[in-house]
């Protein structure tokens, strides 16, 4: 299973409508099996509701027949319950739940946490274990207390033997590119991925082990590159460079892609075809 993380692309400090619309029409004509809007490659939470209702409406619209996950990024269980709510209202078709950050919580706040915003919507729940974001990774006798609610893991740490473990108990997606490969040795049967943001068929190709040496060596690359700085700075002179977006500005306190990262970047897009 192959799901975009959606960047969002800026115009003059706006959301540039016709650039996020490209990038959807990329995704559908390349196939990937699903999107997600407003996840952390989207700057969510640099979002204000207003933008966040209106990313999500225009991903719906282009994409009726293709499941739309939304991010819910929200440490306020309250609020987190709402915006679901809200979301599955605009039509979504999943919820990813990211875990309470700065705050953080306990286990069993997590638990409650997890409930509380299922109980609110009919959609299926898929977990975010990030625990470079988030300064935790999730527990996982939690996790496995949780089955019966949620559909899946999406799991960018970088611990291969917890991927292992939670992949024993629940559908696991790749959410660390440059680990790709290996979580699919570990049990993983997916991803959610950067990468295919610019590479939808490459990323696809190496999920289902048909990519070439060279498409392996070229994904490395690229996965690399796309972490090299604080995701989705990257990723967005990416999506640039590749004509789909029209400029690769985020909003502070992330900083636009270094003139270092942008020289690697030129040199691997060039072997994009």
């Amino acid at each position: 299973m192959l799901v975009t993380a959606l960047a969002t692309p800026y115009k003059e400090g706006k959301i540039d409508c016709y650039s996020y619309e490209k990038l959807i029409d990329f995704q559908l004509k390349q196939g990937v099996d699903a999107l997600l809007a407003l996840g952390t490659t989207a700057e969510a939470s640099l979002l204000d509701g207003c933008e966040k209702k209106l990313l999500l409406r225009i991903a719906k619209g282009m994409a009726p027949k293709h499941p739309v996950w939304v991010g819910v990024e929200i440490a306020d269980t309250r609020r987190a319950a709402e915006f679901a709510e809200t979301a599955q209202k605009l039509g979504a078709d999943g919820i990813l739940l990211a875990p309470p950050a700065f705050v953080k919580c306990t286990c069993e706040g997590f638990f409650s946490h997890v409930k509380t915003v299922a109980e609110a919507v009919t959609l299926p729940i898929m977990l975010y274990n990030a625990p470079s974001r988030c300064g935790y990774t999730l527990d996982l006798k939690t996790l496995y207390r949780l089955t019966d609610v949620v559909s899946c893991l999406k799991d960018a740490g970088s611990d291969l033997d917890y991927t292992q473990s939670a992949a024993e108990k629940m559908t696991v997606l790749c959410g660390n590119d440059p680990l790709l490969s290996k979580m699919l040795e570990r049990g993983a049967k997916g991803a959610v991925s950067v990468v295919s943001n610019v590479a939808p068929q490459l990323t696809r190709k190496m999920i289902e082990s048909t990519a070439t040496e060279k498409e392996k060596t070229l994904f490395d690359k690229l996965a690399k590159l796309s972490m090299s700085e604080i995701n989705p700075i990257c990723i967005k002179y990416m999506l640039y460079k590749a004509g789909i977006f029209d400029s690769f500005d985020v909003r502070l306190p992330l900083t636009n892609a270094s003139k270092k990262s942008q020289k690697h970047i030129d040199r691997i897009m060039g072997e994009l075809v």
